[in-house]
């Protein structure tokens, strides 16, 4: 793994920075999420814009964003039209985004804007993707050892040598993210998503605070759920343009085990008068049946390769709708 970088004295930075955060009845923290935010931007001459998308909440959350963006300049604020997830949060806004640097947080205030200088440090250092690690591990043995095993998992399976892969507080160069078409909640593995070979990434611990307001949105049922996205995150990562490779690879070898097994059994049977059906019936079976599986997979490969043309060659859709987006008079223009 790479280590842990330690955020150099530079700062300053001319570009656009766009930082996104979804939110979910987030009422009590809004208005201090973006105050927060300005006075981190205005202490460092940042230009930025600070997207905030309402994932469908049911309290009073987007009628105060619709009230913050009237006055802030940088604020645009984005209503889906439902609820939708982290992760689709997560989209909407980076669809939105315009910055060349791209910083996603949550908008609970467990992770403090006072960081952002750091990130845009490390940016400035050649890094393409910056991700804050917890600082501090879960209490308790138990825990800490569930927590370094999933993200010993998750390094194994995606290939990325990541320490910290649940944060959503990173830094992204904005080509990074382009095309990369989250569902599900797969902004737990955005790192590994869109790491790859050459791409210099690097983490640097930030302390999580404790939630002021509100109730937490995790359970632990999702666990359940992120280790069946972590299958799916591997065989995009590994076999996403190339299924063919994968299916047709598996549907081989269950040819040929079970063309070799069938056929000693039929050569023994019409030349050394062998009987099957006292001896063998099970094996014969299931010689058949590994043929049959062979064909299928085969045939899957082909449907599989054919779906990922079709998926990459087609236009972006969007899993998500939107029925508001709102900015200060005094914003940039949105975007289409």
């Amino acid at each position: 793994m790479p280590p842990l970088a330690v955020p150099t004295a530079n700062t300053a930075y001319s570009g656009l920075i766009s930082v996104v955060a979804p939110l979910y009845n987030e009422a009590d923290t809004v208005a201090q999420l973006v105050a927060r935010v300005a006075a981190v931007m205005q202490q460092h001459h940042y230009r930025y814009e600070l997207i905030l998308v309402n994932d469908g909440s049911r309290d009073e959350s987007w009628r105060i964003m619709q009230e913050l963006a009237s006055r802030e300049p940088s604020l645009v604020v984005i209503d889906l039209a439902g609820n939708y997830g982290q992760t689709i949060g997560l989209r909407a806004g980076f669809a939105q985004a315009q910055g060349e640097v791209i910083i996603a947080m949550d908008g609970d205030l467990q992770h403090d804007p006072a960081y952002i200088p750091q990130f845009i440090s490390l940016i400035n250092a050649g890094y393409d993707m910056v991700g804050g690690a917890k600082a501090k591990r879960p209490e308790g043995a138990v825990a800490t050892a569930l927590a370094t095993t999933a993200h010993g998992i998750i390094r194994r399976l995606s290939g990325v040598q990541l320490r910290y892969f649940g944060a959503t507080y990173k830094a992204y160069r904005s080509y990074l993210l382009k095309n990369v078409e989250m569902l599900g909640d797969a902004h737990r593995f955005l790192g590994a998503l869109v790491a790859r070979k050459g791409l210099r990434y690097c983490e640097f611990p930030i302390e999580i605070h404790e939630r002021q307001f509100g109730q937490s949105n995790y359970k632990l049922s999702k666990l359940f759920y992120v280790i069946l996205d972590l299958f799916i995150l591997r065989f995009f990562i590994v076999h996403g343009r190339k299924p063919f490779r994968l299916f047709g690879l598996a549907g081989l070898l269950c040819l040929l085990v079970g063309g070799v097994i069938a056929g000693q059994f039929l050569v023994r049977s019409l030349f050394f008068g062998l009987n099957i059906e006292a001896h063998y019936p099970l094996e014969f079976i299931f010689s058949l049946f590994l043929l049959m599986a062979g064909l299928f997979l085969l045939c899957f490969g082909v449907l599989a390769e054919i779906g990922m043309y079709n998926y990459y060659s087609r236009p972006s859709r969007k899993p998500y709708i939107i029925r508001q987006l709102a900015a200060s008079a005094a914003a940039y223009e949105p975007v289409a």
